[in-house]
């Protein structure tokens, strides 16, 4: 008995449900618009400097010049406190501060330090490695070290380091850049995520 109460209510709304179904739907098609440019030209693309900065050197990257590893390391021990178990990173505040005899010596040698691997794999030049970053108390002012290299090529590990008053008054370094510069043009470069 059910199943003929189904049938039938299916029999008598099913022709309705399908009309809604297969309702023709029209199609939009808007106005076609030709470009009017009325004399314009394409505006040339404006490479826009990193927040912070004036201006910046213009990029040409060349296959012979490698970034091969950045290595960063915080060296302060209330930030940047080392695992007790992992003998390897006991040792790492050790290695920076060796040499340091004075509480004065220690407090120069806190700071962040960048360590960068790099070659010229082309024709000897003359290279500038640089380093722009931001810090936490510095906000979007982006500073810069720099360490140049005169007639080089081959494989070069360049410290650069944000110690001392620099790091105690603008604090962790936030954000980074480290850029091969050569004949004022940035030949290779690598970013930290935020920049």
């Amino acid at each position: 008995m059910r199943k003929m109460l189904i049938l039938l209510v299916l029999g008598f709304f099913g022709p309705s449900l399908k009309a809604q179904e297969t309702a023709v739907i029209p199609k939009f098609r808007p106005a076609e618009v030709g470009p009017t440019t009325n004399g314009l030209t394409e505006p040339t693309p404006v490479v826009r400097p990193p927040d912070g900065m004036t201006s910046d050197l213009p990029v040409e990257t060349d296959s012979d010049i490698s970034l091969n590893k950045i290595y960063t390391y915080l060296n302060d021990p209330i930030r940047n406190k080392p695992v007790p178990d992992n003998a390897m990173m006991m040792y790492e505040p050790r290695y920076w501060d060796h040499g340091a005899i004075t509480g004065k010596d220690r407090l120069d040698r806190l700071g962040n330090m960048f360590v960068i691997n790099w070659q010229n794999d082309g024709k000897p030049g003359d290279f500038t490695v640089r380093l722009d970053y931001r810090q936490a108390m510095t906000r979007e002012k982006v500073m810069t070290k720099t360490q140049e290299y005169k007639d080089f090529d081959g494989y070069e590990k360049t410290v650069l380091k944000v110690v001392g008053d620099e790091y105690v008054k603008g604090g962790v370094v936030n954000s980074w850049r480290i850029s091969i510069v050569r004949d004022g043009k940035i030949v290779a470069q690598e970013k930290s995520f935020i920049w």
